[in-house]
């Protein structure tokens, strides 16, 4: 009886998850703020890919162009079947462990932490776990509602970064009234991004003790930071200040404002990935 009520539970709760109206998301998500959401043999694929989210696509509005963030996780011997994205575009950032990582074109690379992986609309990707340890990784969703599907099918882009390959690219005073330097390496940066690609960018980013990215707005794109290690504030467009550590995720959407410092001791270390729905604009 206990395993059947256990069940319903969890059933009820997937449910209000999957069905939800769509929500504004939040700013700040802590650790314990995210909701476990766990998924059997994905894309065709074998076992469980456990996951902690921030928010979920189902929930997503049709204005947000981030639409889901998860920490997930596959145990040895689990993967995600070879898929293709249609309209919308997928990033795997590995934290830890070893995967395979498939594309479109039948490529495979063992993967490790710090590796970066996309799928854009029109490119297909899977992932496997053939190893001895979890392997844990971002994945983050999102979609630019005006691009031109066949002009960003015509024109494919790499789907994978190695950690090795990232490039370095620093800031001083970041936000514009920052203090120190943001440390940055990157896959990619807005620079070089289309008018098409929802993701713009993707860095894996570093404050020193005390340095800071000032309170700044975003007019037009979305940007999320998703801290990996450290202890740092964050503060929100209406001044809230909250403790963030790792696995806290926190997101400034078009017209938010947002800024984060390093209050800890050790460096704080954390995902900045900036996306775009130009359909916002139209």
């Amino acid at each position: 009886m206990r395993k059947f009520l256990a069940a319903t539970l969890i059933l009820s709760v997937m449910a209000s998850l999957a069905y939800a109206e769509p929500v504004k998301h939040g700013q700040c998500y802590t650790a314990g703020e995210l909701t476990a959401l766990n998924k059997e043999d994905v894309a065709g694929g074998k076992g469980t890919l456990y996951g902690e989210f921030a928010f979920i696509r189902d929930n997503a509005r049709d204005e947000d162009a981030i639409k889901e963030i998860g920490f997930m996780t596959l145990k040895p011997g689990a993967y995600i079947g070879l898929h293709s994205h249609k309209d919308n575009e997928d990033a795997y950032l590995i934290l830890s462990g070893t995967g395979i990582f498939t594309d479109g074109e039948g490529n495979a690379w063992v993967v490790k932490p710090g590796d970066m992986t996309i799928a854009r609309p029109g490119q297909s990707h899977g992932l496997a776990n053939l190893y001895g340890e979890d392997l844990v990784f971002l994945d983050i969703i999102a979609k630019n509602a005006a691009a031109n599907l066949e002009a960003i099918t015509s024109s494919p882009t790499p789907q994978f970064f190695p950690a090795e390959k990232l490039f370095d690219r620093n800031t001083e005073h970041a936000g514009g009234t920052g203090d120190g330097i943001l440390y940055g390496k990157f896959a990619f940066r807005r620079e070089q991004a289309t008018e098409d690609q929802a993701i713009k960018e993707i860095g894996l980013m570093t404050l020193k003790p005390g340095d800071s990215i000032g309170l700044h707005r975003h007019e037009a794109n979305e940007d999320t930071y998703i801290i990996l290690s450290g202890q740092g504030l964050f503060t929100d467009g209406e001044g809230n200040e909250y403790i963030v550590g790792p696995q806290s995720v926190t997101i400034a959407v078009a017209g938010e404002s947002h800024a984060l410092k390093n209050t800890g001791t050790e460096d704080l270390v954390f995902i900045d990935l900036i996306a775009q729905n130009h359909a916002l604009g139209r």
